[in-house]
């Protein structure tokens, strides 16, 4: 289906609304991402994971505990940390998917949103810190690296803490990841176990303002920008009509019944 709502229009637009989502589009793919946003031509999207989502609420709301009663969470005390969950009157706004921490560019008059998952501060240094939940079932220790899905994750912390610097929070250098791994081992009943790690990151800002700015331009292209080799959704499309293209429909109607 072609979406017919929330489309940029060149020369039109004014302050139109770019989420971190998709400016991870436009990093994967320029040709997915104009034809979304300029042609609403949406991509394929994957299950919902649910249970993923079912972590993220309960870890919201465990941390939401001890930010009502101001106690540090036990993984502070195991790793030796001094923070406490932050409380900010927008924190459930900045959660919330299609609001989210927004951040107006004037010069590419952009709005660029993103819904982090939580926020602590750091009691030492009165600084705040991004944190990114995560969740998953592996064997073997969680660590961060340059491979898999690690570049994504990284950038969704970089993006997070740009718009925190860009609405006047005071930040230190680094977010976390609160990876959630469930256990294998053992029996169900009813529940399931996790182990929590917490991977401290450096975040990166110097790839975002060179990287919004040629976002703008291809959101103002007038042609459709090429894709990405390594893009799934191109290769996909590129092979089914590849595929249609060489059939023999003489030979190959029982394809179609």
């Amino acid at each position: 289906m072609i979406r017919k709502r929330n489309l940029y229009s060149r020369g039109i637009s004014k302050n139109f609304r770019v989420s971190r989502s998709k400016v991870d589009l436009f990093i994967k793919c320029k040709k997915c991402f104009w034809l979304d946003r300029v042609k609403g031509l949406g991509m394929i999207q994957p299950p919902t994971f649910a249970l993923n989502n079912a972590v993220d609420n309960l870890l919201k709301n465990e941390f939401d505990h001890y930010r009502s009663i101001k106690e540090r969470h036990p993984i502070f005390i195991d790793n030796n940390l001094n923070y406490l969950p932050y409380s900010h009157p927008k924190l459930d706004e900045w959660r919330e998917n299609f609001k989210g921490i927004t951040y107006l560019d004037n010069e590419l008059k952009l709005i660029f949103t993103g819904a982090i998952d939580d926020l602590w501060i750091n009691l030492d240094t009165g600084k705040l810190i991004v944190v990114d939940y995560k969740a998953t079932s592996r064997d073997g220790k969680i660590e961060i690296s340059d491979n898999g899905w690690w570049p994504a994750y990284k950038r969704q912390i970089d993006f997070y803490s740009y718009l925190l610097l860009k609405n006047d929070l005071d930040l230190e250098p680094y977010g976390y990841f609160l990876y959630v791994n469930g256990i294998k081992n053992g029996n169900f009943e009813k529940k399931l176990n996790f182990d929590l790690n917490l991977i401290k990151y450096k975040y990166c800002l110097d790839w975002i303002p060179d990287k919004l700015k040629e976002l703008s331009s291809i959101l103002n292209a007038e042609n459709m920008p090429s894709g990405s080799l390594d893009c799934d959704h191109c290769s996909y499309f590129e092979d089914r009509q590849k595929s249609y293209r060489t059939l023999d429909y003489g030979k190959n109607l029982d394809l179609f019944e």
